[in-house]
């Protein structure tokens, strides 16, 4: 059941605070904090965790706590400048590493970066706009961290029950994750406590984030179960079966399998099996959805076009999104030509920025599909076929990877801007806030993020370094400072494959898979080059060889188109997400939505709605809460020094 919106014409009252230099100064100071705590957790964790529901949390504290003043409009504006501000960290995260851990550091152009990822920040709001009403009041995508954050601005007014309703579910996550940091014990082995075959994988992660997230969705988000269940039990199972496996997979038996070892071969297999048919079908369900939109989009501009009859306007102007617009194709285009420099010519740059203008609408969108039905986004996956494209036009060598890295970047956090854009205006609408407000907000500061998170990945890889290799580049950094250096660090307990007691591991795991994938491209194209010049074999039969597999994006690609064209809008994207995320993860987030189903059938909506969404909302703000307190100990501990 959708949540009602807020109250009616609480936005249209003068007398009620939205808009203020406090939640504006106060957004931006939160959101630049969390930036840099979540930047180093996603470095190290490989995924970047939720930040709206945090700034809402210390919005109260801050503006009804603290300044004494503050509505819930005022806090819903404080939580959205700040999650603009920070939410730009999993775009770059994920792919500047890329050129620090391929040694291109000293040939990065950090004007040019500074240009892409704040272009990327602009044209990733103003681009998903226009797409408001279709998403949020026609599809009425779920959006369930949209709707936490909404539990809580709207808990202080709607009885003493929700909030602590609200609070326990916050102390309950908090102790839950609390408890798997300090134990280091994160999943539960079901299937082993069962007594069952290791090969049938059943575990459950210890992340009651999933469970609130599954549980929010309701029943839209058991195709994510469906999905993983699918590939998980069958798929993998089949191409084992059958031999449809690489060599080094050659005669692998599911049965034979031991618990200590099951679980890194899944993951490995999947990456072989399912993951690119998984994208394929993320991309597929995305063009459906644009196709299925395409009369919502034009409807939506002509308002925009239009002055309002009656009242003040509801959305941002169309002036302005093409301003906005216009400043990020420029800023794309300058930073593609400074940071190719000599290597790429003013042609190439306008196609490239035109290319990635419109891969980034296309993966905006996607974004915000799966983020409104799951809270789980593929921005990685996005992130490594934005960076491939780039490369095809701008070069497959050093040269032309710099740039193409750099206009990807732009383009992943766009596209993490659209998929937060959405979701704050969800929350926004479900309090009564106005749409336009809250576009001028994000539009006003969304640039102030990306200059933080570069310097962030900056800082941290001067400092201490990241990446599998971490240990063998601090060791020789050691070496290079001298004799003493390095006695010092190996007494410390450190080598080149073992780090010194005190300094955290920081693997940079998306970062990572996108450089193997790089390396992986060159490698093909290098192969492709010489096999033109023999004349051998298709591009895409070359390219297959050279371990891309072209004919499983165009597979899942096509079954994507379908399945969301023929059955249900929304479904390929949903499906093609399940390929591609952790079983572990997965599973609790179906769980999550199995409750609240049952629930809802026991004991009726309404109070599966009103003692169920403020528990769920808690569990997602307890375990961000933890998450995010024990990156800012890890950062304090690094800068101290152990």
């Amino acid at each position: 059941m959708e949540p009602e919106r807020g109250q009616p014409g609480l936005a249209e009252t003068p007398k009620y605070r939205e808009l203020t230099p406090a939640s504006l100064v106060g957004g931006i100071l939160v959101g630049l904090l969390l930036n840099m705590g979540i930047c180093f957790a996603g470095l190290q964790i490989g995924f970047t965790i939720v930040g709206s529901t945090v700034s809402a949390v210390l919005g109260f504290g801050i503006l009804r706590g603290v300044l004494r003043k503050g509505s819930i409009l005022e806090v819903n504006i404080f939580q959205t400048v700040a999650s603009s501000v920070n939410t730009v960290n999993a775009g770059v995260i994920f792919t500047i590493p890329v050129l620090f851990l391929m040694d291109l550091q000293d040939k990065i152009d950090y004007l040019a970066l500074a240009l892409a990822v704040t272009a990327g920040s602009v044209l990733g709001v103003v681009m998903i706009i226009p797409l408001r009403k279709q998403i949020i009041e026609l599809e009425r995508l779920r959006f369930p961290s949209a709707v936490a954050v909404a539990a809580i601005l709207k808990s202080p007014g709607a009885g003493v029950e929700k909030a602590w309703l609200l609070v326990l579910g916050i102390l309950v996550s908090a102790s839950v994750s609390l408890g798997t940091i300090l134990s280091g014990i994160d999943s539960v082995p079901v299937g082993q406590i069962l007594g069952l075959p290791a090969g049938i994988h059943f575990v459950f992660a210890i992340s009651l984030l999933s469970f609130g997230a599954g549980y929010l969705a309701g029943k839209p988000g058991l195709a994510i179960l469906y999905g993983t269940l699918l590939n998980f039990w069958f798929l993998i199972p089949l191409c084992i079966t059958f031999g449809w496996v690489p060599e080094e997979f050659a005669g692998t038996s599911l049965l034979a399998l031991t618990y200590e070892d099951v679980g890194g071969f899944i993951h490995k297999f999947q990456h072989f099996t399912s993951r690119h048919l998984g994208i394929g079908m993320i991309l597929g369900g995305a063009i459906a959805g644009i196709a299925i939109a395409l009369p919502a989009l034009k409807a939506a501009i002509a308002s925009l076009r239009s002055p309002p009859e009656d009242g003040p306007r509801e959305e941002v102007s169309l002036r302005t999104l093409n301003t906005g617009m216009a400043i990020g194709f420029l800023l794309l285009l300058l930073a593609t030509k400074l940071s190719g420099g000599e290597n790429v010519s003013w042609p190439q740059a306008v196609l490239a920025a035109a290319v990635g203008g419109i891969w980034l609408w296309l993966s905006g969108l996607v974004v915000a599909q799966t983020t409104g039905r799951t809270d789980w986004s593929p921005l990685s996956g996005l992130a490594l076929l934005a960076t491939v494209i780039m490369m095809a036009i701008l070069g497959t060598d050093n040269n032309g990877i710099i740039p193409a890295v750099t206009v990807g970047a732009a383009i992943c956090v766009a596209t993490s801007m659209c998929a937060d854009m959405m979701a704050d205006l969800k929350t926004g609408y479900l309090i009564g806030s106005r749409p336009a407000r809250q576009q001028v907000a994000q539009i006003a500061t969304c640039w102030m993020g990306p200059a933080v998170s570069v310097a962030t990945v900056v800082l941290l890889w001067n400092a201490n370094a990241f990446g599998p290799e971490q240990a063998r580049i601090l060791y020789e950094r050691k070496a290079a400072e001298g004799p003493e250096a390095l006695t010092a660090y190996e007494q410390a307990g450190g080598s080149e494959t073992k780090l010194a007691k005190g300094i955290p591991q920081l693997g940079a795991p998306q970062a990572a898979a996108l450089e193997s994938a790089i390396r992986m491209v060159k490698k093909a194209t290098s192969d492709s080059d010489q096999a033109d010049a023999a004349g051998e074999g298709s591009i895409i039969e070359r390219l297959e060889k050279g371990g891309i597999p072209v004919y499983k994006y165009i597979a899942g690609a096509t079954i994507g188109l379908l399945v969301s064209l023929l059955i249900s809008p929304g479904l390929g994207v949903m499906i093609g997400l399940s390929l591609y995320l952790p079983f572990e993860y997965m599973i609790v987030f179906g769980l999550g939505g199995l409750v609240s189903i049952f629930i809802g059938w026991k004991f009726g909506a309404r109070f599966a709605e009103d003692k169920g969404v403020p528990i769920a909302a808690g569990l997602i703000v307890g375990d961000a809460l933890v998450g995010i307190v024990h990156a800012i100990y890890k950062v304090a501990a690094m800068s101290l020094g152990g």
